[in-house]
C-alpha cells in the first residue's frame, strides 16, 4: 500500500502558496485546511503531499510523555486529503497508510470528499448540516419548520436585535463563559489559538461576529462566521441563559441567512451528532452531510491498557 509518490514534508519545507492553491480549488476545500488557519489553531503541523501538491493532507501532531501522535485541533471540524478533484477511496487509504509509524496514535476527522475504507483504522461516520443560500430569502424560509418559525417570532417579541460584535475580546469572554460547562475540555490555550484565527479573519475580511442583544442591550448570543470557498462556517456559537429563554440564536441565524440569501454560498452548521442540535439545524431546512473520523492506536499493548 505504500505509495512512493506520497512524501512526508516538515512544516518549514511546505510551499504555502502551492498548498493554499490546492485547498482553494479543491471541491471540498474548507477554511480549516488553509496554511494560515493551521498555523494559528495548533502549535505544529506537518504534511503528506503527493507530487507537486496534487494531493495534500495536513498532519497536526504533538508529543506527550515521549509519544508522538496525530490529533484534530479544537475549532477544526474537517481535515483529511484535499485535491483539485475528489480523491478516490483508494487514494485516501494510501494517504492514511503513509502516516509515519512514529505517530503511535492517530485521531483525525476527514473532509466530506474522503471515503476511507482501510481495515487498519477505526472509522466512524459523523454528520454536519449544509444550507444552500443561493435562492432568495422567501424560498429558504418556506423550508423552516414550524418550531423554527415560532422561535424566531418569540425572539422578535422579546425585542432581541442582531448586530455585529466588533469587540473580539468581548466575544471570546462570552463564548468561554458559556461553553465552560458544556465543553470543559476546551482550555485557555485553545481559546488563545482561536483568538489568533478570529483576529486574522476579521483583519482580512473573511470572518465576522454576529451578536444577539436583549432589550437592555446585553449580549445574549453570539457566533463567529468564517468565510471561504463559497462556504460560511457557523463557528463557536453560544447563548447564555437569557439568550436561550428568548430564542435569540434562531433570530441570529435567520438574520445571517437573510443577509447572504441569493448568493452562491453554503452555510455549514458544523455538526452535530447530537440529536437535539441536529434537529435545530434541520429546522432551518439544512440537509445532513456525512464525513468520517478515523482512529488508529499503535501503542504497545501495555500502554494501550493504561490509555483505556
Amino acid at each position: 500500500m505504500n505509495n512512493p509518490k506520497i512524501r512526508f514534508i516538515n512544516n518549514q519545507d511546505i510551499d504555502r502558496d502551492k498548498w493554499d492553491q490546492c485547498i482553494s480549488i479543491s471541491p471540498f476545500g474548507i477554511a480549516y485546511a488553509y496554511s494560515w488557519y493551521l498555523d494559528r489553531i495548533c502549535s505544529h503541523w506537518d504534511a503528506l503531499i503527493w507530487g507537486d501538491y496534487l494531493y495534500v493532507m495536513p498532519l497536526v501532531n504533538s508529543k506527550k510523555f515521549g509519544i508522538s501522535y496525530v490529533y484534530q485541533p479544537f475549532f477544526t471540524q474537517q481535515l483529511g486529503v484535499f485535491s483539485h478533484f475528489t480523491p478516490e477511496p483508494e487514494i485516501v487509504n494510501q494517504f492514511l497508510h503513509a502516516i509515519p509509524r512514529r505517530f503511535k496514535l492517530t485521531d483525525m476527522k476527514l473532509n466530506l470528499g474522503n471515503k476511507p475504507g482501510s481495515s487498519m483504522f477505526l472509522i466512524q461516520p459523523n454528520t454536519t448540516f449544509h444550507l444552500q443560500l443561493d435562492s432568495g430569502i422567501d424560498p429558504i424560509r418556506t423550508n423552516y419548520n414550524a418550531n423554527t418559525k415560532r422561535n424566531i417570532q418569540k425572539a422578535i417579541q422579546h425585542k432581541v436585535f442582531i448586530s455585529p460584535v466588533y469587540d473580539m475580546i468581548q466575544f471570546l469572554k462570552f463564548t468561554q463563559e458559556n461553553l465552560k460547562e458544556k465543553s470543559p475540555e476546551i482550555k485557555a490555550k485553545h481559546y488563545a489559538a482561536f483568538q489568533k484565527v478570529i483576529s486574522h479573519a476579521l483583519y482580512n475580511q473573511f470572518g465576522e461576529i454576529y451578536g444577539a442583544w436583549d432589550s437592555g442591550n446585553n449580549l445574549v448570543a453570539a457566533v463567529f462566521f468564517l468565510h471561504s470557498t463559497q462556504k460560511s462556517i457557523y463557528l463557536a456559537a453560544t447563548s447564555n441563559e437569557d439568550g436561550i429563554k428568548q430564542s435569540a440564536m434562531f433570530l441570529l441565524i435567520d438574520t445571517f441567512i437573510q443577509n447572504y440569501s441569493g448568493k452562491n454560498r453554503v452555510l455549514d452548521f458544523e455538526g452535530s451528532n447530537i440529536a437535539g442540535i441536529a434537529r435545530f439545524y434541520a429546522g432551518f431546512g439544512a440537509q445532513p452531510q456525512t464525513y468520517y473520523s478515523i482512529h488508529q492506536n499503535r501503542l504497545p499493548k501495555l500502554l494501550q491498557l493504561f490509555k483505556k
